[in-house]
């Protein structure tokens, strides 16, 4: 037994994180993700139907943080919360409707009372939202905030999206993927919106409170236009935020940990100027000139300057600045700020705060910053070399809001479905109504030819958006057209990513839907045909299979043809009539949503090639849907 406890010892000297996860006593840590961080098809899409928030399929953003506090002996929804929520609304509205939620989550089931906050980005002031206010007062339960390039004084890299309506062309290509799907969604289907300008200051609105606080509009003459002389690019969000009365909450934290990204160039100071005459709506500061600004700052992360993300520390512990005189006060106050430090008995700044650069962009902190974060909530160093997610060189992405089942061949006649993929990387989302809208993303994608096969699974009007992400060329083209049930439409796109040539489509291919083969029956008869066939040609490699699906399509039929018989004694026991009728539906969809599962864990088991999964899927869900209706 001795040598037991010895050898035990030894362990748990060796690896720490096993007598944290033993204990069970870490102190909750809430995540908070950046603008665009959170997801839910639902909520973005103004849908009634429930869905859940998570991240987006394509965001890798927060992937080893959370794994490498998972091996420290967090577990997700445990101890491990992220506070996902609508960034498209104020922070404020976040704070109360979304961070407050999970805060309390977390708290729920720990023996502690405190959490600490690793927030990214917008995340940050989402969180000095709630830690600043009212309601945190009588709360009190963040013990460490963790701000990983958070934009405290604001972002010059979004002034051309709030002022013009304009996503910067020099943005990453998920990013200008991510806004520019919202808003060409928003702006298609809102009746109230008539442009992106308009949609971003009806929906978005968390645009704007990223706007920066600081000067950062000249003139071409390069005249300073001071923040205070700006008409519609202020922001007064961050300026109530920044307030030092406003701070004092902060200083009631265990610990605030400052850390930025630096020596990626990032949008400082942009040149503008004035707009036309007859332009009443858009650029009142001023037309940036070129239009998609100069990243010409070296000390930041490419989104966010270093001097925005670190905190000003006389905000924390002296009077109110006005902030149109932030750079000239600063520059005066630095000199007595030791003094004022030394003075000060309430509050220990060098011991309470911390703010260190690092060489990120800002889209790689939570992986980059991963060392300084375990640091700073006294946890053991993680081990090993932390890369962030590589960023494609192009992305070339397909919308769709409309009531059709998709296929995209590639230029090497790869396909991607909802239920199939052969297109490295590539990404099939959308939401769970087969009805409702998808996004097929493909990142380096090649140039060429692209066929996009639809087949209309009900009567409606659809949307296609074809977009090309590469460098400053952003190439969006998009088709709106009427699609019958069963009705099949093809096109051609040409894309090429790098001689700014535009996106092409087709004139569509259009196959009417055979009325008279249009029967649920008919269409169950027609897919016993195909599921016979790909037997016959190898595409099913195994005997049992076939003859597993092959039943339970019979099965189906028969069941259907049974309801027919019972339709003719309807009139005359009409009770007993639709009470057979819904049981025959019932054990039908049951039957098909079977067929489907099946079909789909058979080519995952490479028992069933993805041509005829795609094919055999897409039918039986047509089918089911025309049940529904």
């Amino acid at each position: 037994m001795k040598k037991l406890i010895f050898s035990f010892l030894i362990i748990a000297s060796i690896n720490p994180s096993l007598s944290y996860a033993q204990a069970n006593t870490l102190e909750p840590i809430v995540l908070v993700p950046g603008i665009m961080g959170s997801w839910n098809w639902s909520v973005l899409l103004g849908r009634s139907t429930p869905d859940t928030w998570d991240f987006h399929s394509t965001d890798h953003t927060w992937d080893k943080l959370i794994d490498e506090l998972i091996e420290e002996g967090y577990v997700l929804d445990n101890n491990l919360f992220i506070a996902f929520y609508d960034w498209r609304k104020s922070n404020e509205d976040s704070a109360i409707n979304y961070l407050i939620p999970t805060i309390d989550r977390a708290l729920a089931n720990s023996s502690s009372t405190k959490v600490n906050i690793i927030a990214h980005s917008m995340g940050g002031l989402v969180s000095r939202s709630y830690i600043q206010s009212e309601d945190y007062i009588n709360r009190n339960d963040v013990d460490q905030l963790v701000m990983l390039g958070t934009p405290n004084y604001g972002s010059s890299d979004v002034y051309t999206l709030w002022e013009g309506g304009e996503v910067p062309g020099n943005w990453s290509q998920s990013d200008k993927n991510g806004i520019k799907f919202i808003l060409w969604f928003m702006t298609t289907f809102s009746a109230n919106t008539s442009d992106y300008y308009d949609t971003i200051h009806t929906f978005i609105t968390s645009i704007g409170e990223l706007l920066p606080t600081y000067d950062f509009l000249s003139d071409s003459n390069d005249n300073v236009k001071p923040y205070s002389s700006l008409t519609e690019a202020t922001n007064p969000f961050l300026e109530n935020l920044n307030e030092s009365e406003s701070m004092q909450n902060l200083k009631e934290l265990g610990r605030i940990t400052v850390i930025a990204g630096t020596g990626t160039g990032t949008v400082g100071n942009i040149s503008v100027v004035e707009r036309p005459a007859l332009e009443t709506k858009l650029w009142a500061d001023g037309i940036p000139e070129p239009i998609n600004p100069i990243r010409n700052n070296p000390e930041g992360d490419n989104r966010v300057l270093l001097s925005s993300a670190f905190l000003n520390e006389f905000d924390l512990i002296g009077p109110v600045l006005s902030r149109s005189n932030q750079n000239f006060w600063q520059k005066i106050f630095a000199v007595f700020i030791p003094l004022v430090r030394a003075q000060s008995d309430e509050w220990d700044i060098d011991e309470r705060l911390t703010q260190k650069e690092i060489n990120s962009n800002h889209g790689g902190l939570p992986t980059m910053a991963i060392p300084e974060v375990f640091s700073a909530l006294g946890l053991p160093n993680p081990v090993g070399d932390f890369e962030p997610p590589t960023e494609p060189n192009n992305i070339t992405t397909f919308w769709f809001a409309s009531p059709v089942a998709v296929k995209i061949t590639d230029p090497q006649n790869r396909i991607i479905t909802k239920d199939s993929n052969q297109i490295p990387e590539a990404i099939y989302t959308g939401e769970n109504d087969p009805n409702g809208v998808k996004m097929i993303i493909i990142p380096d994608g090649l140039s060429g030819e692209y066929e996009v096969e639809l087949i209309g699974t009900a009567d409606g009007e659809y949307h296609m958006a074809v977009a090309s992400f590469v460098d400053d060329n952003d190439n969006i083209v998009t088709v709106q057209k009427n699609v019958v049930e069963g009705e099949k439409i093809e096109y051609v796109v040409d894309v090429n990513h790098y001689e700014n040539v535009p996106v092409k489509i087709s004139a569509p291919i259009i196959t009417k839907p055979d009325l008279e083969e249009s029967s649920i029956i008919d269409l169950v008869n027609e897919l016993l045909i195909d599921l016979e066939e790909y037997y016959k040609d190898g595409k099913i490699n195994n005997k049992g299979i076939y003859q597993s699906l092959n039943n339970d399509l019979k099965f189906v039929l028969a069941t259907l043809k049974e309801a027919e018989l019972i339709r003719s004694i309807g009139k005359k026991y009409p009770k007993l009539h639709e009470f057979k009728l819904k049981l025959a539906e019932k054990l039908v969809i049951k039957k098909l949503e079977s067929f489907i599962l099946s079909v789909k864990k058979y080519n995952n088991k490479d028992k069933i090639d993805d041509p005829a999964t795609s094919s055999m899927v897409i039918k039986a869900e047509a089918i089911l849907a025309k049940i529904n209706n």
